[in-house]
């Protein structure tokens, strides 16, 4: 079928063809453009009072006279020599380039907006670096890793959290629970200075990421806080009692505020960068959007319901504040973009799947359509998180694998990273994290 602007160009209506004339117009209608107006006012309204000279007598004119008849006798011949006509109904000269309709122009730049770029987009085939995660747990409502912006990757692996750093690649156990519980969440401060690590005993720890020793102990929630993220010095956590807590760490009366408003485990919980607005996601099918002015009340700033799966995943806009994607379990099988400033649905989105082929996708913004899949991982992928450079992702599965992949492009500083003898920021090998 037919684009609209085909159709459009189809009906368009086209002058006779001439190797001479353009006809811009009926040609029926003079010309104004072809017109001296100024010749065809003096014409109009030029008075010729003087009475009729006799035969053989001389004409004799006054100096006003004779400057009127040679202004006259310019006006009336054209560049050519030729007499001027008043009304002129034949068309002008054929431009040398040819005439160019509007709706060719449309056309033009749909073409151009729709062509690919010279650009190729690099996909990675595989992974750029894997390591066991022994004891991972395969729980889809738990935050179990987390990358500070000191380059150093936060993971807990059964009953204990270790750190990774991705510079030196060395390895630090930072806790152990006891035997009757476990970590259920864990995220870095802005800062990285400390770590937060939620409990499956209700309770969540704060702990020095150099010293590697733990500074308080935050109580509040009566079940699991499988959720964490922080707001400078506010660390927000969600528990499976289905509220929300803001702890201010700098306060002996940590519990600035809480939140109720899902029914279900608070499994999803993301600040944006600004730090204005957070937004939750629940075991409910629910996403809301809080604002950080007005925390001293229940009342949250939208409410999403087209979720119909748990929602864990939650994302700001890096280039957008405004602009939240949250995606649902297996059940709803969909990532939504919402404007948080209209509450509707609104460069590239990177989503983690299971059941399938248990691969990462990466997704092309606004479009969303798919660039490619990221496949390696043999079970459910539970934990994404991004490198503080941004160009690398790490993801934890249920196969007991963590996999990086350098999905981002950037442009290397010198002296920024070693790279390895053929010239990749990681190498391939295996390697146990701990």
């Amino acid at each position: 079928m037919a684009s609209p602007l085909m159709r459009l160009r189809d009906r368009e209506w086209y002058s006779p063809a001439s190797n001479e004339l353009a006809y811009p117009g009926d040609r029926f209608i003079p010309t104004r453009s072809l017109m001296n107006l100024d010749f065809a006012r003096s014409s109009l309204t030029e008075r010729r009072r003087r009475a009729p000279a006799a035969i053989d007598s001389p004409v004799i004119l006054t100096p006003k006279d004779e400057y009127r008849r040679r202004v006259e006798e310019n006006m009336r011949l054209d560049s050519e020599g030729k007499p001027r006509k008043m009304l002129v109904f034949r068309g002008s000269p054929r431009n040398s380039k040819p005439s160019v309709l509007l709706v060719d122009e449309m056309m033009k730049d749909q073409q151009e907006r729709l062509r690919p770029t010279d650009r190729i987009r690099h996909v990675p085939k595989s992974a750029d670096r894997i390591l066991d995660g022994t004891a991972l747990l395969d729980d889809y409502y738990l935050n179990l890793m987390d990358w500070g912006k000191k380059n150093i990757l936060a993971v807990a692996l059964g009953r204990s959290v270790y750190l990774w750093n991705a510079t030196n690649n060395s390895v630090q156990l930072l806790l152990t629970a006891d035997e009757d519980d476990h970590p259920t969440s864990v995220a870095w401060s802005v800062d990285a200075k400390t770590v937060a690590v939620g409990f499956a005993g209700s309770r969540v720890e704060i702990w020095d990421a150099v010293e590697l020793q733990q500074v308080r102990i935050l109580e509040g929630h009566s079940g699991r806080v499988g959720s964490l993220s922080w707001n400078q010095n506010v660390l927000t956590s969600g528990s499976h009692d289905a509220s929300i807590i803001n702890h201010d760490v700098r306060s002996s009366h940590h519990l600035a505020s809480r939140l109720k408003a899902h029914s279900e485990e608070v499994c999803g919980l993301k600040w944006s960068g600004g730090g204005n607005l957070l937004a939750s996601g629940g075991n409910d099918n629910l996403v809301h959007v809080w604002e950080s002015s007005k925390m001293g009340s229940s009342r949250y700033l939208h409410r999403y319901t087209d979720h119909c799966a748990a929602v864990r995943a939650l994302a700001w806009c890096p280039f957008r504040s405004s602009t939240l994607a949250s995606g649902g379990g297996t059940a709803d099988q969909c990532i939504k973009i919402w404007n948080t400033q209209t509450g509707e649905h609104e460069k590239e989105i990177l989503s983690a799947h299971g059941y399938g082929q248990n691969q990462l996708s990466l997704w092309a913004y606004p479009s969303m359509t798919k660039i490619g899949d990221l496949t390696g991982h043999t079970a459910r992928v539970l934990h994404l998180s991004q490198s503080p450079d941004g160009c690398t992702v790490a993801s934890a599965a249920a196969d007991e694998t963590i996999r990086f992949w350098k999905v981002f492009e950037h442009q290397p500083r010198r002296g920024s990273a070693k790279l390895d003898d053929e010239g990749r920021l990681f190498s391939l090998n295996r390697t146990h994290i701990r």
